[in-house]
């Protein structure tokens, strides 16, 4: 039997998912204005902060909460959008590869194995620093697309352990086209692998966003991100102005435990044999 609903990761995710969505009626102020009169004000339970910053400004005067919240939307955006475009594109591949098989599956066998490599990171970074980075649609096509290739090898090997069974080979003798067959029939039941994947494939790349922000190849800088916070921060925090690199991990490294739990559920619910031990 699987593991009771995670509740509190859920719970948690779901939070972060209406903060980023509603990050413009929420947010105290603009993320990107901001006052050097104020510059480096603690958050508000810090004696010297003020209730209007409650989790205080950065070094430019600009509201730390504020840039969270539309963090969270580059953070959000990236991690569910890429993975959903390199489902998009691996799982057709896949399909193909494990059911027709021959030459073509083949060739897109070999091509996934040298995708897979390289390092999804190293890629990413590669062509991020040859274009200029620059966009959070950058970003998405990006890692999108180099992520394919795990698809592609999770669908195939599935398919090839559905395309023997009895209603693949009812379908069949019914005279049904490959196409048919292949998205009607065995897509419906290698569709929780694929979830199990993407589950775990998500805070991969928020990290992955996040990681790439704070080297300076992400985003631009005028778009408000954690990672780019937590690389400012860094050059304060040993003169006591920890809120604005600790308060962003702490927020990162939430976001993504709640991810991956709920991905751990989706593992024991979804794999048969976790379900049968």
């Amino acid at each position: 039997m699987p593991k009771k609903l995670p509740w509190f990761p859920i719970f948690v995710l779901l939070a972060f998912v209406l903060a980023a969505v509603f990050a413009p009626y929420l947010a105290p102020h603009d993320p990107m204005q901001g006052d050097l009169m104020i510059s480096q004000m603690p958050p508000a339970w810090v004696p010297g902060g003020e209730p209007a910053y409650p989790l205080g400004t950065d070094e430019q005067g600009r509201d730390v909460l504020s840039i969270l919240l539309f963090g969270l939307r580059v953070s959000l955006a990236v991690g569910f959008a890429a993975v959903l475009l390199s489902v998009a594109i691996g799982t057709p591949l896949g399909l193909l590869a494990g059911y027709a098989g021959g030459r073509l599956g083949e060739l897109i066998m070999r091509l996934a194995d040298i995708q897979l490599a390289v390092p999804t990171f190293l890629v990413a970074l590669v062509v991020l620093a040859l274009t200029g980075g620059g966009s959070v649609l950058k970003l998405i096509l990006v890692i999108g697309v180099v992520g394919w290739a795990n698809y592609a090898r999770l669908v195939r090997g599935a398919v090839l352990s559905e395309k023997e069974r009895e209603y693949v080979l009812a379908a069949e003798a019914l005279g049904m086209s490959r196409g048919r067959i292949m998205f009607r029939h065995i897509l419906p039941n290698v569709l929780s692998v694929i979830l199990v994947q993407m589950s775990v494939d998500v805070p991969r790349v928020i990290l992955l966003e996040a990681t790439l922000s704070f080297l300076g190849v992400g985003v631009s800088i005028e778009t408000p991100a954690i990672g780019l916070m937590i690389q400012r921060g860094l050059d304060y925090i040993y003169s006591g102005v920890w809120w604005t690199t600790v308060l962003p991990g702490l927020v990162l490294a939430t976001l993504v435990l709640a991810t991956n739990l709920i991905g751990d559920w989706m593992r024991d619910a979804f794999d048969p044999r976790r379900r049968a031990t």
